[in-house]
């Protein structure tokens, strides 16, 4: 049996007050968000400075450049090499029975406590370098907004895909519903540090800076919204009855979500809110108050039966702890980030 390291998702009321903090902030450092043409050559841009004087650079780089994403706090600065445009990433990856499988969602821009996450647990290393061997390492979406930190949790997991790849590990990024929202242009949920960036950069939308032409935005292009990891469906929602009776495949699913990237009309039951980035159904309350019907038992074996996995871990929607559903058959990804008043260490929930 494939052994769940640990499981993670940061409760949103957190969140909050952690952005309302940033947006008194006098100091802003974000970037590099890089710009690369066809022949392999752009610009990467950084903003810096204190409100209100906030200043741009820009430096020349090309595919094998190295950049330096600036420390946060505790978190320590760490070098991402640039590489050739990506590839869609295969609808399924095999996971060989002895091997670790450590799923993390929701981290919502809170870098710093992501990072101390991943170090505790031997993901990383003190330097932020894959230190998880052949591993396998599944997020499960949603890194964008409300926090201060998302572009570097972006590059993070940019960098660590290939030093997993190389050790013969891997990391698998799926896309969540606040990816699709910001790169479809939907600025609601951004903390106020990225509507600075975007006046300062003149932009008139914060989408602009994830376009198919920027590196890490046509990355997020190839990404899966769902994936089946050895035995196991990892998606940032859930996998509906609807859907299921559709026998929509993974392939299909994956490939509606990313054409649907950055074209916030396009419509689709994939895209709706029973579809695998929205759907709340296999939780009852959050199901009534979205006006989903309750997934039922025979609902989730018919998931699981279709899909040919035993189990699927979700995030998405929050629940007091590492939350088994259903017998096991639906993993709720949680835990509560708040840090211990002595050692001001994260506390969470460890195993399932």
């Amino acid at each position: 049996m494939n052994i769940i390291r640990a499981l993670f998702l940061w409760p949103l009321l957190l969140l909050c007050a952690l952005t309302i903090a940033v947006a008194n902030a006098a100091t802003i450092q974000d970037g590099p968000y890089v710009t690369l043409g066809p022949d392999g050559y752009g610009v990467a841009r950084w903003v810096e400075g204190e409100l209100g004087t906030l200043r741009t650079r820009e430096q020349h780089v090309a595919i094998g450049s190295e950049l330096v994403v600036t420390a946060v706090g505790a978190a320590p600065a760490f070098a991402v090499k640039l590489r050739p445009p990506a590839v869609n990433v295969p609808d399924e990856v095999a996971l060989a029975p002895a091997l670790p499988l450590f799923v993390m969602a929701d981290t919502h821009g809170e870098f710093e406590i992501a990072v101390e996450l991943l170090q505790r647990h031997g993901v990383v290393d003190s330097q932020l370098r894959w230190s998880f061997g052949k591993g396998h390492l599944a997020v499960l979406g949603d890194v964008f907004d409300r926090g201060p930190h998302h572009t570097e949790i972006l590059w993070l997991l940019y960098k660590l895909e290939a030093e997993a790849a190389r050790a013969g590990g891997g990391l698998h990024f799926v896309l969540g519903n606040h990816e699709s929202m910001a790169l479809s242009g939907d600025q609601r949920y951004l903390n106020p540090k990225y509507l600075a960036v975007r006046d300062a950069l003149g932009l008139s939308n914060y989408a602009a800076l994830w376009g198919e032409e920027t590196l890490l935005g046509q990355w997020l292009r190839t990404r899966a919204a769902v994936m089946k990891i050895g035995d196991y469906l990892v998606v940032h929602g859930g996998i509906s009855r609807e859907t299921v009776d559709r026998k929509l495949t993974l392939a299909q699913m994956n490939d509606e979500v990313r054409s649907a990237l950055g074209n916030p009309r396009r419509e689709s039951h994939v895209l709706s809110i029973a579809g695998p980035q929205w759907y709340r159904g296999y939780f009852p309350e959050a199901a009534r108050q979205g006006g989903f019907t309750p997934a039922t038992l025979e609902d989730v074996d018919v998931a699981l039966a279709f899909y040919k996995v035993k189990a699927i871990f979700v995030g998405h929607t929050i629940v007091p702890t590492v939350t088994p559903l259903y017998g096991g058959r639906v993993v709720a990804v949680q835990v509560y980030p708040h840090r211990d008043a002595a050692t001001g260490r994260a506390v969470m929930k460890v195993c399932w």
